[in-house]
């Protein structure tokens, strides 16, 4: 009975095994986690050992071109209305932007209907710009891989952005499949680790029974209030809602390292040698390394990994401003480029009272929902006790 891992911390659901299987015996299935992981049908299954194989999680995949960073820099949009609506610098923006002029497709993650994080493919401006900004959740891949297949068969260029461990599934993949993938740009970003979808979703539950209304937005990253981690929700009652102690409670969560998938703690792409061709994300500590380029409107890291990925970022002059870094500059707020996030010993305990209590008792206690009002009125009536509140 062959099986694709042992161990849940030796998967990190890239779906790669299930997009190579000739007999389509694997099926992702959700674990009581909200986490996807490969089911094989023993039925259909003949044992041809393609989806272990194609496991580069597994196999320690970690760059195709084995080619160690090289070059470093600090990158800002030059249109400030692209920043205000990215996560960090729109560096993002600047390379889908050329390889949308190309004809080619653009895939990465968004919302679906629901409010669940899926992989889509776009090839508008207008469709690319749903893509922007982090998703704080393991987005589900879906069909993506037989379009990347087919958009590179059909001889289009194609930008794929995910999560390292994403980037090398699909890399994999396309090696096995015995691809051509002379057309293909990857975009990785420097991953803390991902939430499920499942308990983003219960967030989303508890943020609309607070609000009396549907959410129509959420942004894991609105610069609102400048360039940091602001959570904002919008509803359809109108309602808009940042920097509450409902809106702050999946921010605390992942910042908790409570609830992230099991292998994010055993990440294998936690390393200066990255399985893209482009590597991007926040320049945290810029202002101590370039403080001239800073601003509060956000500032990418931006890795070039690769000749393919020099020869993208050389067409991007006009488009962005660039300052030379240094990967020691960059790692320094950035821990995850040299080692994973680290696993909560209360872990365990966490996803046990998630089973057992829901959602709002996890907010309450693991992030800090309510806190805040129960000391509020504590003081209150402590003043009231001593004359010095009107009751």
């Amino acid at each position: 009975m062959i099986s694709v891992f042992d161990r849940k911390e030796d998967c990190c659901g890239c779906t790669a095994c299930e997009n190579i299987c000739p007999t389509e015996a694997i099926k992702m299935v959700q674990d009581e986690e909200g986490f996807l992981y490969p089911y094989i049908d023993q039925g259909l299954c003949i044992n041809c050992g393609n989806c272990t194989d194609v496991c580069a999680f597994q196999n320690e995949r970690r760059a195709i071109n084995n080619n160690e960073i090289s070059e470093v820099y600090a990158v800002k949009h030059k249109s400030n209305d692209v920043r205000f609506t990215s996560s960090s610098g729109g560096a993002f923006t600047a390379i889908s932007d050329y390889i949308l002029s190309k004809e080619g497709v653009v895939y990465g993650a968004t919302f679906d209907e629901n409010f669940n994080v899926v992989h889509k493919r776009q090839e508008t401006y207008e469709g690319r710009d749903s893509l922007r900004g982090s998703k704080y959740v393991q987005s589900n891949l879906k069909q993506v891989y037989d379009q990347v297949k087919s958009d590179l068969q059909g001889g289009r260029f194609v930008l794929f952005t995910g999560t390292p461990c994403q980037v090398a599934g699909i890399n994999s993949f396309l090696v096995k499949a015995r691809i051509d993938s002379s057309k293909l740009i990857t975009t990785d970003i420097i991953c803390h680790g991902t939430p499920s979808n499942k308990l983003f979703h219960d967030y989303v539950l508890f943020l609309e029974k607070k609000s009396k209304s549907k959410l129509k937005n959420y942004n894991f990253r609105s610069k609102v209030v400048g360039w940091k981690h602001t959570e904002v929700a919008t509803f359809y009652n109108g309602k808009h809602t940042y920097n509450t102690l409902a809106t702050q409670i999946f921010k605390k969560l992942f910042y908790s390292n409570l609830c992230l998938r099991p292998s994010c703690y055993e990440c294998r792409y936690t390393s200066f040698t990255r399985p893209s061709d482009i590597t991007i994300a926040d320049y945290w500590g810029v202002e101590k390394h370039l403080p001239e380029f800073t601003d509060n409107l956000g500032v990418s890291a931006v890795l070039i990994n690769s000749h393919k990925g020099k020869e993208v970022f050389a067409n991007l002059t006009e488009s962005i401003y660039m300052e030379k870094s240094s990967i020691n500059d960059c790692a320094e707020r950035q821990t995850n480029l040299y080692k994973p996030t680290s696993k909560n010993s209360k872990r365990n305990e966490f996803w046990s009272d998630y089973f057992e209590h829901g959602f709002t008792y996890i907010a309450k206690r693991y992030g800090g929902y309510g806190i805040k009002g129960k000391t509020k009125r504590i003081i209150a009536i402590t003043l009231r006790k001593l004359g010095l509140l009107d009751r």
